[in-house]
C-alpha cells in the first residue's frame, strides 16, 4: 500500500519504486512539483540500492552459518578423534590398574583372614605371602601417574604406596591391629584407585559407550565391595562366626550394596546379566556356591557344623570360601575386561567415523563457498523481485495475525478464570487431564444461614443479584491471598488453597486470612431487596489431602474429592452464623504458624464422622494482614 502525504512525500510502506502522489492545484505550483519529482525518483532509486544490500546480507547471513557450522563441525570431529585415542590408551593402562586393584583386593581378604584366626596359620601365612608377592609384581607393572595418586589427603608414588604396604604388612604378621584396620586400610587405597580409574576415562558422545563406561564402573565397586565380604566371610569361618554384632552388620551392607551395583551394570549394559548366568552354567559347583553366597544358607549351614570342627578345618573351609569367592569375583573382573575391549573397539569405530566426517565436513564446506559464490547474483536477483510481493503479503497477514492474537487473549483470560492454567493448556491441546494427588491442602466452603427461607422470601432476579454482588465481594477478597476458587453452587462458595500449586504449610494459613477478611466484609452486610434485614454466613475450614482433576468434556469443572472436602462441608454445616468452624487438623497447623487466635469449641457428633474436636478460628493478632 503507497500512502502519500500533500507535499507529494514517501511513506515509509512504498516499497521499491515509489511515485509522487502530489497534484498541481495551480499552475503556480507546477515548478515546485517537477523538483519534488526529481527529489522522490533519487529516493527511490537510493531505496532500491539500499534493498539490494539488504538482499545481499539476507545471503550471506545463511553462508556464514553454513560456514560456521561446518568449522564447529570439523572442530568435534577433530576433537572425538583426539578424545577416542585418549580413551584408547586409557583402557590399556586401566587394565593394569584394574589388575592391581584385584590383587590388593585378595591380598586384604586373606590378611583379614590371618588376623581373624585364633593361633597362627601356617597356611593361611604361606597364601598371604603369596598373594603379597602377587601384589608387588602388578604394582611394578602399572605405568603409575607423575603426580601420583590421591591417598589419605596425599598424592602416593609408587615408592610410597610400597613402602605403606611394606608396614602395614609388619602389622599384620604381629597381629598388633584389628580386622576392622585391615579392611578399612586396603579398602581406602583400592577405593582411591577406583576413583582414579573413573576420572581418567574420557566421556564419550556415543550413547551405546557411555553406557558400557557406567556398566564397568558399577562393576568395579561391585568387586570391591564383594572382596571386603570375601575377607570377612574368612574371618567368619576361622572364628566358627561372626566377631562381632558391627562386623555381621557390615557384611550385611555390604552384601546389599553389591547387589545393587550388579544391578546398575546390568540395567546399563543387559549383556553382563546372560555373560554371568552363562559363566555360571559352566560350573555346577560355582553356580550352586553363587546361589548359597546370595542366600546366605552357606553361613547358616556351617553355624550348625562349626562346633565340632577342628582348627585347621575351619582353615580349610576359610581358605575354600576364599578360593571360591576369588572365582566368583574373577567373573566380574573378566565381564569387565571383555567390556573394556568392546569400549575399545566401539572407541576405534568412532575414531573411524570422526575421521570420516572430518574429510566430510572439509569437503563440503569447500563446496558450499564455491556453490554459494557461484549462486549468489542469481539469489540476490530473485529476491530482489519477489520483496515486493512479499512485503504486501506479509502486512497483511501481521495485520490478520494481530487480530487473531488479540482475541485468543481474550479467550484465554476468560479460561484462565474458569479452570487452571495448565488444565486449560491439556485442553486446548487434546491432552487428557490427569488427577493430581495433593497431601496437603486445605478446604473453605461457606454458606448463607437461613438462604432457603430467603430464596421464598425473594424473586429471582432478587437472588441473582444478591448472589452476583455477594460473590464478587468474596472475589475480591480472594484476589489478595494464596488460594484457588473452585466453586459456586448456590448460595455455597468453596475455595482451596495448595491447589492446584502447593504451596508448602501455607494453604492453613491462607485460607484462614481470607477466611477472616471474608467474615469481616460480610459482617453488617445489608440485603439489598430487604432494608435493615442483615446476611449472615457459616464458615467450615479443614486441611488434609485430597485428589484434584478436570471433570467432563462439555462444560469442564476441576473438581476435588476426597474426605478433606467432605470434612470441611462438615464443618461448614455444622457451623453458627457469622463464626469460622475449623477442625483440630487446621487448628494444629494454624497453631504452629502463631498468631491465630481460635477458641475450643468442644466435641460435637459429625455425621459421618462421629465425635470430632472443633474449634472457633476468632481472629488474627496481626490486623493489617486481614
Amino acid at each position: 500500500m503507497i500512502k502519500c502525504n500533500k507535499k507529494g512525500s514517501i511513506s515509509p510502506e512504498s516499497g521499491i519504486e515509489v511515485r509522487s502522489c502530489a497534484k498541481s492545484e495551480s499552475n503556480e505550483n507546477d515548478q515546485q512539483s517537477d523538483s519534488d519529482a526529481v527529489e522522490e525518483a533519487r529516493a527511490s532509486e537510493i531505496r532500491s540500492l539500499c534493498n539490494h544490500w539488504k538482499m545481499f546480507v539476507v545471503i550471506i547471513i545463511p553462508i556464514s552459518a553454513i560456514i560456521m557450522l561446518s568449522g564447529i563441525s570439523l572442530n568435534r570431529a577433530s576433537r572425538i578423534r583426539q578424545s577416542t585415542s585418549i580413551a584408547i590408551e586409557n583402557i590399556e593402562y586401566n587394565f593394569k590398574m584394574s589388575e592391581l586393584i584385584k590383587h590388593l583386593q585378595r591380598e586384604r581378604g586373606m590378611s583379614t583372614s590371618f588376623i581373624g584366626t585364633s593361633n597362627v596359620s601356617s597356611a593361611i601365612l604361606n597364601q598371604l605371602h603369596i598373594l603379597r608377592q602377587e601384589t608387588n609384581t602388578s604394582l611394578i607393572s602399572v605405568k603409575w601417574p607423575y603426580s601420583g595418586i590421591f591417598v589419605r589427603n596425599f598424592y602416593w608414588t609408587v615408592e610410597d604406596l610400597l613402602s605403606s604396604l611394606a608396614d602395614h604388612r609388619r602389622y599384620v604378621e604381629n597381629r598388633s591391629i584389628n580386622i576392622i584396620y585391615n579392611l578399612d586400610y586396603y579398602t581406602t587405597i583400592t577405593h582411591a584407585l577406583l576413583k582414579y580409574i573413573v576420572q581418567s576415562i574420557t566421556p564419550s558422545d556415543n550413547a551405546a559407550v557411555q553406557q558400557m563406561v557406567v556398566a564397568t564402573e558399577a562393576l568395579l565397586s561391585l568387586t570391591d565391595d564383594i572382596g571386603i565380604q570375601r575377607a570377612l566371610g574368612t574371618t567368619f569361618f576361622t572364628s566358627c562366626g561372626w566377631q562381632s554384632t558391627e562386623i555381621e552388620t557390615y557384611y550385611i551392607t555390604l552384601h546389599g550394596r553389591s547387589s545393587a551395583f550388579l544391578d546398575t551394570a546390568i540395567h546399563h549394559h543387559g549383556i553382563i546379566e546372560t555373560q554371568v548366568r552363562e559363566k555360571m552354567q559352566n560350573s555346577a559347583y560355582l553356580s550352586y556356591f553363587a546361589d548359597q553366597y546370595y542366600s546366605f544358607q552357606l553361613f547358616k549351614d556351617y553355624e550348625n557344623i562349626c562346633s565340632t570342627t577342628s582348627q585347621s578345618e575351619r582353615e580349610t573351609k576359610s581358605i575354600e570360601w576364599f578360593s571360591n569367592m576369588t572365582i566368583f569375583i574373577d567373573i566380574f573382573f573378566e565381564i569387565r575386561q571383555a567390556i573394556n575391549t568392546d569400549i575399545q573397539s566401539f572407541s576405534e569405530a568412532i575414531q573411524i567415523v570422526a575421521q570420516f566426517e572430518f574429510n566430510l565436513f572439509l569437503s563440503t564446506l569447500i563446496a558450499v563457498v564455491t556453490v554459494s559464490a557461484i549462486l549468489f547474483t542469481s539469489y540476490v536477483y530473485s529476491v530482489a523481485k519477489m520483496t515486493g510481493n512479499l512485503l504486501k503479503f506479509a502486512e497483511k497477514i501481521k495485520r490478520k495475525t494481530d487480530k487473531i492474537a488479540t482475541e485468543k487473549n481474550k479467550t484465554d483470560v476468560l479460561l484462565y478464570q474458569m479452570l487452571p492454567k495448565q488444565i486449560v493448556i491439556n485442553l486446548k491441546t487434546g491432552t487428557s487431564s490427569i488427577a493430581e494427588f495433593f497431601n496437603e491442602v486445605t478446604i473453605y466452603f461457606s454458606d448463607i444461614v437461613d438462604f432457603t427461607q430467603l430464596g421464598a422470601e425473594s424473586s429471582p432476579i432478587e437472588i441473582v443479584n444478591l448472589l452476583n454482588d455477594l460473590y464478587s465481594l468474596f472475589d475480591e477478597c480472594i484476589d489478595k491471598y494464596d488460594v484457588y476458587k473452585v466453586e459456586t453452587i448456590g448460595d455455597s462458595y468453596m475455595v482451596a488453597s495448595g491447589v492446584p500449586t502447593p504451596n508448602g504449610w501455607n494453604h492453613a494459613p491462607e485460607i484462614a486470612l481470607m477466611a477472616l477478611r471474608i467474615r469481616q466484609e460480610v459482617n453488617g452486610y445489608d440485603i439489598p431487596h430487604m432494608p435493615g434485614r442483615t446476611l449472615k454466613i457459616r464458615i467450615g475450614l479443614h486441611s488434609g489431602p485430597c485428589v484434584a482433576g478436570c471433570v467432563g468434556t462439555k462444560m469442564p469443572r476441576y473438581c476435588l474429592f476426597g474426605d478433606t472436602v467432605n470434612t470441611a462441608s462438615r464443618m461448614q454445616s455444622f457451623g453458627i452464623g457469622g463464626k469460622i468452624h475449623i477442625s483440630s487438623v487446621t487448628q494444629e497447623i494454624l497453631s504452629h504458624h502463631g498468631n491465630f487466635i481460635t477458641e475450643f469449641r468442644g466435641l460435637i457428633d459429625v455425621k459421618g464422622k462421629g465425635q470430632m474436636a472443633t474449634y472457633w478460628l476468632e481472629e488474627f493478632q496481626d490486623a493489617k494482614h486481614v
